[in-house]
């Protein structure tokens, strides 16, 4: 499918956003699709396509000019303070993943994603690591959301959703500049801490009775 072919469509994104629309079928009609920009923990795909149970027809990692990651989407208290949404800023840049799913994929991702409660849609055109330029659409803060501040100008979230992100951009190939900022990043004090890595699986010789290391 042709990237003409699979151009957003705003007024679905738009209704399905605000529960205006019904559902599409399960199987969408050919070259119909919505191509999301994913900045946040849906970067990583055992989030996006393990938790969420979406399976995107295509991936790409790029980046949207005049945009930045914020997280002013408030969480539940101090264990995941805050969630990461898009700002249009003049002269920043924000990287992640495009994928290019179904329209009822899009209406799934907005009811987990609590639009328009917590998000509602940002259109914007992100160029793609191979120069592509693609119309597509993210996610920010919806207006009128409480601001939680603790000492910062922004929300910081927490050492959890943090290791997401981390491990989402790192599996798309993000570039190396965005890896190293994500780095930079402190967590909330007192938020949920990040899962510890899983250990190495265990070798033959290590589970012979009676083995002996020196």
């Amino acid at each position: 499918t042709s990237h003409r072919d699979c151009s957003m469509i705003p007024a679905l994104a738009v209704a399905a956003a605000l529960g205006l629309a019904r559902p599409p079928p399960a199987t969408a009609p050919d070259g119909l699709c919505v191509e999301y920009f994913a900045i946040g923990s849906n970067m990583a795909s055992r989030v996006f396509e393990g938790r969420r149970g979406i399976k995107p027809s295509a991936k790409r990692p790029a980046v949207a000019l005049d945009h930045a990651l914020t997280f002013d989407v408030p969480g539940a208290g101090f264990a995941e303070p805050a969630f990461a949404a898009i700002s249009s800023r003049t002269g920043s840049e924000c990287h992640g993943v495009l994928y290019t799913i179904s329209p009822l994929d899009w209406l799934r991702l907005c009811a987990s994603e609590a639009v328009p409660v917590a998000y509602v849609p940002a259109f914007l055109t992100v160029e793609c690591y191979d120069g592509r330029r693609v119309e597509a659409v993210s996610l920010q803060a919806a207006p009128g959301l409480p601001r939680r501040r603790g000492g910062t100008d922004e929300p910081r979230p927490s050492a959890r959703y943090l290791s997401l992100l981390r491990d989402g951009a790192a599996e798309a190939g993000l570039a190396p500049v965005w890896l190293e900022y994500l780095d930079r990043l402190e967590p909330a004090v007192g938020s949920t801490p990040a899962p510890l890595p899983a250990p190495p699986p265990r070798r033959n010789y290590e589970e012979r009775y009676g083995a002996t290391f020196v």
